[in-house]
């Protein structure tokens, strides 16, 4: 039996206890109306990036970040619109998820659910559903015409899952304007590009085409693109991936797969993150700790403000996790950087608050070091002690170099810092790192970049 029919039962008894529900009280939309969800996927390329907190198809998977933090992610990173699958029991999700995601972020939601009742879409619109998904096989013969009228009637987008030809001449006839392939068998829930493949090359221009569930990289959007498709709904990759947002720059092909990060740290100015994201910047660092780089909200807001498309990095010490939420939003932040004696256990509860991935900040010779198997943070950073008097010869610190080759080995994503600069760089490069990070080594002063030696720098780096 297909997991569609396992799950048939409980759907019909949720419709039933719905139209039992509307007939005393009829559905309402108490927030604003809906946004367009097939106009966002207009234009080539979109992603519609998913939510949810467990998959049956993969038992080990578990999310536990806050909704809303996770849309701020997706939406500063590029994606065209949210989904959120809405079936608790199988999904660990709910149509309760929907209006603090919606509430984070400008962008459509669409709620993915096992609609086999007009009662289904009246419950997801008054949610505060843009969009809803109707899978052409799960629904009861003949009625996919009348639902996809009733969902536009809500002024919804309906988005018609297809899996076979018989399920897309279902939906061509019943006037479907959203047409959605789904790489997954929902017998096996296992996936197969090669549906797409198949058929997107028969589907009529007039259909916005989105290829669902299988997509991981750059290679599989582009060659889906090539066939036809308008956008793209990813889940899986981009849940798991402790970086959502990277992973969905490189599903849209704003950052490469195989290039190094580099962070560019200390900075306090909107002129220095320009001048750092146009020298080839990843992540821009503005520090809130103790440091004579240290800036205060208003100014970390002025630097967002500068390079609003820039991943922007807050670098924090031993901070009162309810200031470092309340900045994370105020100011816009990307990531969270912890520089301190953060615990393992605090890092998570940030990145669970927050939505935010987390890079631990590690110094060599410290306790905290042989405790970095702990840490199930997005990155670990490197980086010597403070105050500790320079390398001679102006070389990296080996100490340094062989606690990164170490993490690296263990399978940590390991950005390298400590006194590095354009004349030690490439020293460090040699090691392959997931990024470095430089602060000090590219200024004319505390705080004040200099362009030249930025420049050069990023040049090593990028090489």
């Amino acid at each position: 039996m297909s997991f569609l029919e396992r799950i048939r039962p409980a759907k019909m008894r949720e419709a039933a206890a719905l139209r039992e529900s509307f007939s005393a009280s009829p559905p309402a939309r108490p927030g604003p109306p809906p946004r367009g969800f097939a106009r966002a996927l207009v234009g080539g390329q979109r992603l519609i990036a998913e939510l949810k907190r467990k998959s049956p198809s993969d038992p080990a998977f578990a999310q536990s970040a806050s909704f809303a933090g996770l849309a701020r992610v997706y939406a500063q990173a590029g994606a065209a619109a949210v989904s959120i699958v809405t079936d608790l029991e199988h999904f660990g999700s709910s149509l309760a998820d929907v209006a603090g995601a919606r509430a984070a972020v400008d962008l459509p939601v669409i709620v993915k659910d096992f609609v086999l009742d007009a009662a289904q879409i009246d419950v997801a619109w008054s949610a505060g559903a843009d969009a809803v998904l109707l899978i052409a096989r799960f629904v009861p013969a003949g009625d996919l015409k009348s639902l996809l009228d009733h969902a536009h009637s809500r002024g919804l987008d309906a988005l018609v899952e297809c899996h076979d030809a018989d399920d897309i001449d279902a939906a061509l006839a019943a006037g479907a304007r959203l047409l959605g392939l789904n790489n997954r068998d929902l017998a096996r829930l296992t996936t197969d590009l090669g549906l797409s493949e198949r058929f997107l090359p028969r589907l009529p221009a007039h259909v916005i085409k989105v290829c669902e569930s299988g997509i991981s990289g750059r290679a599989e959007v582009e060659h889906l693109a090539s066939l036809g498709a308008d956008a793209f709904l990813v889940g899986h990759s981009i849940l798991k991936d402790p970086d959502p947002g990277r992973r969905i720059r490189r599903l849209l092909g704003t950052e490469r797969d195989d290039a190094p990060q580099l962070k560019v740290c200390g900075l306090t100015t909107g002129n220095d993150a320009r001048l750092a994201v146009e020298s080839g910047a990843d992540l821009l660092g503005v520090i809130f700790a103790a440091s004579p780089r240290r800036v205060t909200p208003a100014q970390a807001m002025e630097v967002r403000a500068a390079v609003p498309g820039a991943r922007l990095c807050g670098v924090f010490r031993d901070e009162d996790p309810a200031r470092v939420e309340n900045i994370a939003l105020d100011c816009g932040l990307d990531l969270l950087q912890l520089h301190g004696a953060e615990s393992p256990r605090e890092c998570r509860r940030l990145r669970e608050t927050t939505g935010l991935p987390v890079i631990k900040a590690l110094e060599t010779g410290s306790s905290l070091l042989d405790e970095a198997a702990a840490y199930d943070t997005a990155y670990l950073l490197l980086d010597r002690p403070k105050g500790a008097p320079d390398v001679p010869g102006g070389g990296v610190d080996p100490e340094l170099a062989a606690a990164a080759r170490d993490l690296a080995a263990a399978g940590r994503s390991v950005l390298v810092a400590g006194s590095l600069d354009p004349t030690n760089i490439h020293e460090i490069m040699k090691d392959a790192p997931a990024g470095v990070d430089v602060c000090r080594g590219v200024e004319s002063a505390p705080g004040r970049k200099d362009p030249d030696l930025l420049r050069a720098f990023a040049r090593e780096v990028k090489k």
